[in-house]
């Protein structure tokens, strides 16, 4: 023991000392390294809130949009029975996944509400960037229009919108009977056994044999998903009273 000159004495305290105390006994308002004693927090509620499955409604057709591993993809409803699923991914399964069969979105917000909701979504796969925006279509009951543009810095070998029936069977030209897809701009309809996809086309004469557009390079199209329209002769007919 030391005495300092006005006579309390003291004893020397090394730094181990002092902090060894401080974790022992620390201070009422301070918890000591607060990232050892208290719990990680728990972002799993507000990741599920942001990857939360979204809706677009037209009358009796939905457009549901669901996280699927690392991108938005969307199933089409009308009635509530699912009808067509859109493609994620490369496709067939053997092609290069920087050109996958439906845009890549990572990001999607739903905006405004009522009749001009809408649902916007951007993304990106290899060296092209995606953006799609759904909305109602204000001319036709049931129907949604799909806008959608790809930036492309390299000569792209595929670009388009692709869909599966979610039917167990049957050729997937019957679902149009149901809910018909239909481009309106700069793209073209194909129909295969199992898939049907909507392949951009562009407005400009086809650059090279392997690829309609020369990179880099912006390509837009849009299409329509409605119910289909009964043929004339399925429709009732007009009746009066005599």
């Amino acid at each position: 023991m030391h005495t300092l000159h006005w006579g309390h004495p003291f004893r020397f305290v090394s730094s181990h000392e002092r902090i060894r105390r401080r974790l022992n006994n620390p201070p009422p308002h301070k918890i000591p390294y607060p990232h050892i004693l208290m719990p990680a927090p728990d972002h799993s509620n507000a990741r599920r809130r942001k990857l939360a499955d979204t809706t677009l409604c037209s009358g009796a057709l939905q457009v549901r949009f669901a996280w699927a591993v690392d991108r938005w993809s969307h199933c089409v409803v009308l009635d509530g029975q699912p009808v067509w699923q859109s493609l994620e991914g490369p496709w067939p399964c053997d092609r290069d996944p920087d050109w996958p069969a439906s845009p890549a979105l990572v990001e999607l917000d739903r905006v405004g509400s009522g009749p001009l909701a809408a649902v916007v979504a951007v993304g990106l796969a290899g060296r092209a960037h995606y953006s799609m925006s759904i909305s109602v279509d204000s001319h036709r009951p049931d129907a949604l229009l799909f806008d959608v543009a790809c930036r492309s810095h390299q000569t792209p070998q595929w670009i388009g919108t692709s869909y599966a029936p979610m039917t167990a069977s049957g050729p997937a030209e019957s679902l149009l009977a149901a809910a018909v897809i239909e481009p309106v701009s700069q793209c073209v309809l194909e129909i295969g056994d199992r898939v049907l996809q909507l392949r951009a086309t562009g407005d400009t004469a086809p650059a090279s044999a392997g690829s309609p557009f020369a990179g880099p390079t912006t390509v837009v199209w849009s299409y329509r998903i409605a119910r289909a329209s009964l043929p004339s002769c399925d429709r009732p007919a007009n009746r009066s009273d005599s």
